[in-house]
């Protein structure tokens, strides 16, 4: 990993940055790991730039989303679900300072306009890998309600990822053009750390998963 490297922070990586600081605490290995990996790459050693995308600010600000996190982390790891509403209003203030730090600036908004224009060829990356696509399609509705499936069933068409993780990655192939140093997108989503070998062959965007080793910093 170069120095300065910029990384684009998927929503589960906000949420759960976010959900690492509410009180009562939770704790959970994929919550510390994420906080662990935003001190050490914002260190004086890597002093990466993370940026949280329009498409993923848009997310984090659907308080269904945020609720629906936060419930469950109180149900299963608190065994507290009244104090899922207290966590909610500790967390949304959380995120909103979040996004004061780490929101994408207007001038570098301006220059990824054009991101659209990938997507035709994100799509056809990705439906190269037809079986891998299935398997997560299955994976992410394993635990679900009918009524959900169907819906995330119906947000995959061909079993492509979600659009706002094709519009991200369409975004981070913009900045890349024009970005002086190695572009990221950190994520815990199997669309993206599922293809983390191919992304960065077809289109020289590095993915950083919550499981992955920091990449030793080396300077340009």
């Amino acid at each position: 990993m170069k120095k300065e490297s910029l990384i684009l922070l998927d929503t589960n990586i906000c949420i759960y940055r976010t959900l690492a600081y509410v009180q009562p605490r939770i704790y959970r290995d994929e919550l510390e790991k994420v906080v662990n990996k935003i001190n050490t790459l914002t260190n004086n050693n890597f002093q990466c730039k993370f940026v949280i995308s329009d498409l993923i600010i848009s997310e984090l600000k659907d308080d269904g989303i945020l609720f629906w996190e936060i419930k469950n982390f109180c149900v299963t790891r608190l065994y507290k679900p009244y104090e899922s509403l207290r966590i909610f209003g500790q967390a949304k203030k959380s995120i909103g300072k979040f996004i004061l730090s780490y929101g994408i600036k207007e001038d570098l908004s301006e220059n990824i306009q054009e991101y659209h224009l990938n997507l035709a060829a994100i799509d056809q990356f990705y439906l190269k890998f037809p079986v891998k696509l299935q398997n997560l399609t299955k994976l992410k509705i394993s635990d679900m309600t009918p009524r959900q499936k169907q819906a995330k069933i119906s947000q995959r068409p061909n079993d492509l990822p979600e659009e706002t993780d094709r519009r991200l990655l369409g975004q981070a192939i913009e900045i890349k053009k024009i970005h002086h140093s190695d572009v990221y997108i950190f994520s815990n989503d199997g669309d993206f750390t599922e293809f983390s070998s191919e992304i960065p062959v077809e289109f020289n965007i590095n993915i950083l998963g919550i499981e992955d080793a920091v990449p030793s910093c080396a300077t340009l």
